[in-house]
């Protein structure tokens, strides 16, 4: 069994996972995985380093006009501290601020404080349907 693991192993450079079903679909073996992997780390084997894949000049949630729309989020810094967070997609400029409750009167105050520093209109925002975006103030 050691061998057969091995050598799947240097030939095929199979993880634990995957020399777990080879061994099962060609050989009728069935082994756990708390059986294969000392047996490697027993041999000696290197950890299989996972290629990365890196996605090139792809940007997500990108728009082509400024202000065409807004990302808005609200986070729990700690009690009686929340950040609202507004990004525009194209330009990626950024407005925050922080209050002690994150409230539907205090989205209106973010609302009129974003028109303000935004140096374009908005014309759509986005949220992450926190209950403070919904209430009435």
């Amino acid at each position: 069994q050691e061998a057969l693991i091995l050598s799947l192993r240097r030939e095929r450079r199979l993880g634990v996972k995957q020399l777990r079903n080879e061994l099962i679909r060609q050989h009728d073996l069935t082994l756990s995985l708390d059986t294969i992997h000392p047996t490697l780390v027993r041999s000696g084997e290197q950890v299989l380093k996972r290629p990365r894949r890196w996605r090139k000049g792809e940007r997500r949630y990108s728009r082509p006009i400024p202000g065409t729309a807004s990302r808005w989020t609200s986070v729990r810094i700690r009690p009686g501290v929340y950040q609202y967070t507004a990004i525009d997609d194209c330009s990626r400029y950024k407005v925050l601020d922080v209050y002690s409750r994150a409230t539907g009167a205090n989205t209106l105050d973010f609302l009129e404080r974003v028109i303000e520093e935004m140096p374009f209109p908005i014309q759509r925002i986005q949220t992450d349907r926190g209950r403070e975006f919904f209430a009435e103030a």
